[in-house]
């Protein structure tokens, strides 16, 4: 008798372990989903910033050509490094 309400327990057990799998499966698939988009904006957004960048260093390399240029006409000179 304690045999079959032991294997009665555990038949209910899986089964409300299937159902509950069952129920949380397209949870899972949703919240994977939304993950994967976060993801995709994410590296969008990372992309642009790279982007930026790289502009902004051609700015200021612009910008070092420009104050070199300025630094020449008023007759400045290197300074003297120790090497």
């Amino acid at each position: 008798m304690d045999l079959v309400a032991s294997g009665l327990d555990a038949a209910m057990v899986v089964a409300v372990g299937l159902v509950l799998a069952w129920l949380g499966k397209d949870r899972f698939r949703a919240i994977d989903a939304r993950l994967d988009r976060l993801e995709s904006r994410l590296d969008a957004r990372i992309d642009r910033l790279d982007v930026r960048f790289d502009r902004l260093d051609d700015r200021v390399a612009e910008l070092r050509a420009d104050v070199t240029q300025i630094a020449l006409a008023v007759g400045a000179r290197p300074r003297a490094t120790n090497g």
